[in-house]
């Protein structure tokens, strides 16, 4: 019986540290940007500071990116009201009249901006559609998620609640150590 215990309390206290794990480091800075929004006027990225964001690069044609929109109209939802900011990254996708139009036709309840070469490139591009940056308060990119797999809206969901418990200081500087690590 006092195996039993013990077992059981190891069992949670591997349980309790693995909920409370130290995140894994940033693995790189958000590049600075000045991107049109397709609603009107621009998104500087400057304006992101202080907010969990996520940054999901999508195209009108990809059908995985199309399938992910309602999950993340639900995340956006959910989120109501906390220091986070979802952004559509429109590539490939052609003008920005069609760009408004896929969007009113997929439904995208959050601000979508014309993606260019030179935000792609600093981003490090991307070798699969859709691909989404997880970007913490600090302006530093923690975690690049590749195409759709089981289960990423759930790991997103939670990479977001672990960096918005994470305090945020105005003047931290790109100098400064990363305040937070993810899980992989």
């Amino acid at each position: 019986m006092k195996k039993l215990v013990l077992i059981a309390g190891l069992v949670l206290l591997v349980i309790i540290i693995a909920k409370n794990s130290t995140p894994r480091a940033a693995i790189g800075d958000m590049p600075k940007f000045n991107l049109v929004n397709i609603a009107g006027g621009n998104l500087k990225s400057d304006e992101l500071q202080g907010k969990v964001t996520v940054v999901d690069f999508w195209a009108s044609w990809c059908g995985p990116c199309k399938s992910e929109i309602p999950k993340y109209n639900k995340l956006v939802a959910s989120m109501t009201g906390k220091d986070f900011q979802m952004i559509g990254y429109a590539v490939d996708s052609g003008t920005i009249d069609e760009v408004r139009k896929s969007v009113k036709e997929l439904g995208i309840h959050y601000p979508v901006v014309m993606g260019t070469d030179e935000v792609t490139e600093s981003f490090g591009n991307y070798t699969a559609l859709p691909t989404t940056f997880l970007i913490g308060k600090d302006g530093k990119i923690y975690k690049k998620y590749l195409g759709t797999t089981a289960g990423k809206e759930q790991q997103l969901a939670n990479d977001i609640a672990q960096l918005l418990g994470v305090p945020f200081t105005p003047s931290a500087t790109k100098e400064s150590k990363p305040i937070a690590r993810l899980e992989p």
